[in-house]
């Protein structure tokens, strides 16, 4: 599973298309300095954005994706022969129930330099990538926390474009 999503456009070589064009695949352990900075950013953007960013705690996440458990997936949005966005997202069973699997997504990272519709493409991106991951694992539901406490109105919408309903919400006491 090494391209996940690309995106549409006039038909271009395999090399051009690697070097212009949007596409998802797997985390690499050559991302993961680039990854990192895009996750600073979110966790700039959130309401913990008081907290120490603890590079520790990514660099464990990190060793275990690259270790490429079978429920659990860090999709990468590639632009221009960069990595654009992350996401990581795990599949298990619900705990009161003996059904079938459901996704939660952790995380869903872009990077805030790029311009707004370019921000969206790259996040509807990774969601696909993750649908159809979810689709292979015949997972119930996936479910995206969205707990980073800002932008909520125009995460409701990018939401509503990749297809979610709402749910539930989280509460902070």
């Amino acid at each position: 599973m090494t391209t996940l999503v690309q995106e549409a456009g006039p038909q271009r070589s395999e090399s051009e298309n690697a070097a212009t064009s949007l596409h998802i695949r797997l985390l690499e352990e050559r991302d993961t300095i680039q990854v990192r900075e895009i996750m600073r950013q979110l966790h700039a953007s959130t309401v913990f954005r008081d907290q120490e960013f603890s590079d520790w705690k990514l660099n464990e996440h990190f060793k275990l994706i690259l270790l490429r458990p079978p429920r659990m997936i860090a999709p990468v949005a590639i632009w221009k022969g960069r990595p654009v966005g992350g996401a990581w997202a795990i599949a298990d069973r619900y705990m009161l129930s003996d059904g079938p699997l459901f996704v939660t997504v952790h995380v869903i990272a872009v990077d805030l330099t790029l311009a707004p519709i370019r921000r969206a493409k790259v996040f509807l991106s990774l969601v696909a990538a993750i649908r159809r991951w979810a689709e292979t694992l015949n997972a119930s539901h996936s479910f995206i926390h969205v707990i980073t406490g800002s932008s909520i109105a125009a995460t409701d919408r990018l939401m509503s474009a990749a297809g979610a309903r709402f749910v539930g919400g989280a509460y902070v006491v």
